[in-house]
């Protein structure tokens, strides 16, 4: 007969491995040749529009082990290259290698990644002011 757990230790275990698991998360996306990018998208990543690619320096992410999460500690800009309105982004190590994708909205929106405006014209500059990355 196989080990069965109850539903409370069953969820204690996976609390319990959140942190370890966002702890390797955060070591690949700093710990590379170069620095971490946001590429902004319309649409899905890897198919739709990319708009801009934006650095993410290792420096602006704090790993919070309290609230289980990665987050920047400053604003990121980078230029512009194809006007439209973000709404996604695929986030790659500084190995340019896939890390995740996640969502982007404007300041007001729920997005993990949050842009000061994600209506974005070409040749302007695109400013990150927030982004969580939950554990």
């Amino acid at each position: 007969m196989a080990l069965t757990l109850s539903p409370a230790h069953e969820a204690a275990r996976q609390q319990a491995a959140r942190l370890p698991a966002l702890q390797e998360s955060h070591a690949r996306l700093i710990a590379s040749p170069g620095e971490a990018v946001v590429q902004l998208f319309e649409g899905s990543p890897g198919t739709g529009t990319l708009i801009a690619e934006l650095s993410m320096p290792a420096e602006v992410l704090n790993l919070d082990t309290e609230n289980i999460q990665i987050q920047t500690t400053a604003a990121i800009e980078g230029q512009v290259t194809t006007a439209g309105t973000a709404d996604n982004a695929r986030i790659l190590d500084g190995a340019g290698v896939w890390w995740a994708d996640a969502t982007v909205t404007d300041e007001n929106g729920s997005g993990d990644i949050k842009l000061q405006d994600d209506a974005l014209q070409a040749g302007a500059f695109a400013r990150i002011t927030s982004a969580t990355f939950q554990g």
